[in-house]
């Protein structure tokens, strides 16, 4: 026995799901768009192919083609590819492709900073015309996001800034410092050592912040435990713990009892080196990062740290984007989000301070 043909969907129930009268859904769906709202038009062309209606006259490959298809590109800072996307960037795509995918707007990758250096042609014609907004991940330089401003598109810059320019929507670095810093304090440490990360403006203004926060407590960071690294990954976390432990050996100084990392990832690098010769965490050095990501829990020890719901800054970057698409206003949105503490397993009161092991 053959199935029975699937039901038609009436206009007038495509009418009533889109909150419109059917005589507006009758001209959407015939065709017209002169003095329809963009919004009304979309909604009832996403609502009848849905429902897999197909008008007299008009194919619902019509209605559901590319060119009514949204989507919000990104790119990621050099030298950040799809195959080494950090974990904080894969948090932020993941909070951005909920919030735009909860409104049928895809997000596509467009490359890396590196794609665009020695390409002859320019921004606009990577662009694919679906595209409406472009979301830039991490600092890029100066000349690549003014490429991306006379595309015409809004551009929203994640975990950087660029005002006047563009839209943002980073974390409070400085709180974090201070949350950090702050919680280390109170258990009695007060000799601390920094393992930096990539050479950008991010990394410039954690440090910063980590030095103010410092002096407010009339502390310093002394040079020898200031660690300027290439990379923010493990083996570079691995190789700032080294230097450190050198150093200290080398000019018979104590170890720093409090050790900050530019992110977890170079804490575990740290961390790893620490415990293969023989110091104890948090018995003889508590660790805390700026990081929100994973990586601070998904392993043992879990690592104190600091910093915003990264996710939440990629829906609040959605929200922003979503918001200039729609309105297409000239107005620009510099958003900060505040910071929170996670207690974790590396981070306990201060020993008195030993010579090195």
């Amino acid at each position: 026995m053959s199935p029975e043909p699937k039901k038609r969907v009436s206009q007038a129930q495509i009418a009533r799901e889109a909150g419109c009268s059917q005589a507006l859904v009758s001209l959407i769906l015939n065709g017209r768009t002169k003095g329809i709202a963009r919004k009304s038009l979309e909604n009832v062309r996403r609502i009848a192919a849905q429902h897999g209606y197909s008008p007299r006259g008009m194919k619902l490959d019509e209605l559901n083609s590319s060119e009514h298809i949204k989507t919000v590109g990104y790119i990621l800072r050099s030298p950040l590819k799809l195959a080494n996307k950090s974990n904080f960037f894969s948090h932020i795509h993941q909070g951005l492709h909920e919030h735009l995918s909860e409104r049928q707007i895809k997000t596509v990758y467009l490359g890396s900073e590196d794609d665009f250096q020695n390409d002859t042609q320019s921004v606009s014609e990577h662009l694919p015309k679906t595209i409406k907004a472009v979301a830039v991940m991490g600092q890029v330089n100066s000349h690549l996001l003014e490429e991306l401003r006379l595309t015409g598109k809004p551009i929203i810059y994640i975990s950087a800034r660029a005002t006047g320019k563009c839209h943002s929507v980073l974390s409070n670095e400085a709180d974090s410092a201070e949350l950090l810093v702050d919680h280390l304090h109170q258990l009695g440490h007060r000799s601390f050592a920094w393992i930096g990360g990539t050479p950008s403006g991010r990394r410039e203004e954690r440090l910063s912040a980590l030095k103010t926060a410092l002096e407010q407590r009339e502390l310093r960071l002394e040079p020898e435990f200031d660690i300027a690294t290439i990379e923010a990954d493990r083996n570079q976390g691995f190789e700032a713990a080294q230097r450190i432990h050198e150093t200290v050996t080398s000019k018979g100084l104590p170890m720093p009892t409090a050790w900050i990392g530019f992110n977890a990832l170079m804490a575990r690098g740290a961390i790893n080196y620490l415990f293969q010769n023989g110091f104890r965490i948090p018995g003889d050095i508590s660790f805390a990062a700026f990081d929100m990501t994973r990586v601070c829990t998904e392993e043992r020890p879990e690592i104190t740290s600091a910093g915003s719901d990264p996710e939440k800054i990629g829906r609040e970057a959605g929200r922003i984007i979503l918001q200039a698409i729609e309105e297409e206003t000239e107005s620009l949105c510099d958003l900060t989000l505040p910071t929170y503490l996670c207690v974790r397993d590396t981070t306990a009161a201060a020993k008195p301070v030993t010579a090195s092991i």
